[in-house]
């Protein structure tokens, strides 16, 4: 099994990348992909101004992900604590 995933690692290893890597300090100009917060260069058209309400959106649910993490973490070493003797402990 090593050798197959090691044959595979190689074979695509070897094969060129088909695209040209891009030049330095040239900028990509996009043309025909509509605007968004990482795909255009360009200013959204009026009323589809959506990358910063997007990023916005992003970054409540990361939060929100994170505090019902910590919220849970907490309350399972709680429950730990009180059915182990000693396990608050170290």
């Amino acid at each position: 099994m090593r050798r197959l995933v090691l044959v595979i690692v190689i074979a695509f290893a070897a094969v060129p990348a088909s695209a040209e890597p891009p030049h330095h300090g040239q900028h990509e100009i996009i043309y025909t992909r509509p605007s968004g917060f990482w795909t255009s260069n360009q200013p959204a058209p009026p009323g589809q101004e959506y990358k910063w309400r997007l990023l916005e959106i992003g970054i409540a649910v990361g939060l929100l992900t994170g505090l019902l993490m910590v919220r849970a973490i907490k309350r399972a070493n709680a429950e730990r604590a009180t059915r182990l003797p000693g396990a608050h402990i170290r």
